[in-house]
């Protein structure tokens, strides 16, 4: 726990000074190749089903391998819009951010890492009151609030409006822990689906991708002895 309050602390920190402005945020948005939605759409009944959290950021995050969920971008651009092109994959689907809020209040902090020492990422975790993953969150994560901005830059409430970071010096993603019947969401114009540029490796790495060790932003002091114990182990 101490690990995962130090690294949203050091989040916090880079979105101060990185002087990342906030911007109204409308939707939580998933990016997939084609084929997963035709899946999701047909064989699946148009419910997106949760998957095991992968291993992708902090490979000793205490949340990997330990609970399901569904990945989702919260970020808007600098015209306070979703961002039109993904590496994940041309289908998106976006679904209102308030009726995610609503079917999973409860908010944690869960990682910040990156890749390449550039592009960070913070990962927040959404869970129904009571659930499996919201008992394993409340004992091993940092609990976030929507009404505190101070300690909550990432997704916070302001004038009775939901704000995420603008840009892209942070990214939040949204790990949301319940399955969502996607169909019934679009019949009540609570999501859509439209297809945007795809750019790098148009999906996601199989297995998740590490995060970069070394980078002074968002490394845990000690961590390359911890990781090193980590593979030992593993």
């Amino acid at each position: 726990m101490s690990q995962v309050e130090y690294l949203k602390n050091a989040a916090i920190t880079y979105l101060r000074q990185a002087r990342t402005t906030h911007a109204p945020c409308k939707w939580f948005y998933r990016n997939k190749a084609s084929s997963h939605f035709e899946k999701v759409f047909g064989a699946d009944g148009g419910v997106m089903k949760t998957l095991v959290k992968d291993a992708s950021g902090d490979a000793r995050s205490p949340i990997n391998g330990e609970i399901s969920g569904l990945f989702f971008l919260a970020n808007v651009d600098y015209n306070g819009q979703p961002f039109d092109a993904s590496p994940f994959g041309e289908s998106r689907l976006l679904v209102l951010a308030g009726v995610m809020l609503n079917l999973a209040p409860n908010m944690y902090f869960a990682d910040f890492y990156c890749m390449n020492g550039k592009d960070h990422y913070v990962t927040v975790v959404l869970a129904r009151p009571g659930s499996d993953a919201d008992r394993l969150c409340k004992q091993r994560l940092p609990k976030l609030s929507l009404n505190d901005q101070q300690n909550n830059p990432f997704i916070f409430l302001s004038n009775g409006e939901l704000q995420v970071p603008r840009g892209k010096s942070l990214f939040v993603e949204v790990f949301f822990t319940e399955n969502l019947d996607a169909r019934s969401r679009i019949q009540r114009n609570q999501a859509k689906r439209e297809t945007v540029y795809v750019f790098g490796r148009g999906s996601a790495t199989q297995g998740g991708r590490r995060k970069t060790v070394n980078c002074p932003t968002c490394r845990v002091p000690g961590e390359e002895r911890l990781y090193t114990h980590y593979h030992t182990m593993f």
